[in-house]
């Protein structure tokens, strides 16, 4: 059960490689564990012989995956030397509705390679604007814009994550968000 203070929308970022995802990993599996329904999806990298060649993205309600970036493919958006899978994205974004189905609500992550899509835009303005409570990671340049760019006026909080803070970071944000849902929907 969700009560009046779910409109929380937490923000975590820091530099690249800092451990945003495994994070929001942690917190997915403690949220599941206690029988929330989660939706959204988490960005992870793509390896081949140890070195990254691209980011998939994966559903985290039904498991399903989509290659955001990659280095092999050729395509008209490319950001870095990664070319960015614009149509894969909006075909993603498609899966992730309706918002309704879901307690909560994770975005791994606000980043350039997402914002060259209007249905990401479109879909993080929703998520902002709906009392369902949300975690997004968000790449440090977008970071310090949040307001700028989704025009919301809803209570956030941004964590900056560090060597120092990103082990207890996991427990700091699911405290956070217990202030907001109210009480286990399943006991465990």
């Amino acid at each position: 059960m969700i009560n009046s203070k779910s409109m929380i929308k937490i923000f975590l970022t820091g530099p690249p490689g800092i451990g945003k995802t495994t994070c929001v990993l942690k917190i997915y599996e403690t949220l599941t564990l206690y029988g929330y329904v989660v939706g959204g999806f988490v960005s992870k990298e793509m390896r081949k012989e140890g070195k990254r060649i691209g980011f998939k993205l994966i559903n985290l309600f039904d498991r399903s995956e989509e290659v955001l970036a990659d280095i092999y493919s050729k395509t008209h958006y490319k950001i870095g030397k990664y070319n960015v899978n614009l149509d894969g994205l909006n075909k993603f974004i498609d899966r992730l509705y309706p918002l309704e189905n879901y307690d909560i609500i994770i975005i791994d992550e606000i980043g350039p390679m997402e914002m060259l899509s209007k249905k990401f835009k479109k879909l993080i303005q929703e998520i902002m604007l709906s009392d369902t409570p949300s975690i997004f990671t968000i790449h440090v340049s977008y970071a310090n814009k949040i307001h700028e760019y989704f025009n919301t006026s809803r209570p956030n909080i941004l964590y900056r994550l560090t060597r120092e803070n990103r082990e207890g970071m996991p427990l700091i944000i699911w405290m956070e968000l217990q202030r907001h849902i109210k009480g286990k929907k399943n006991e465990k």
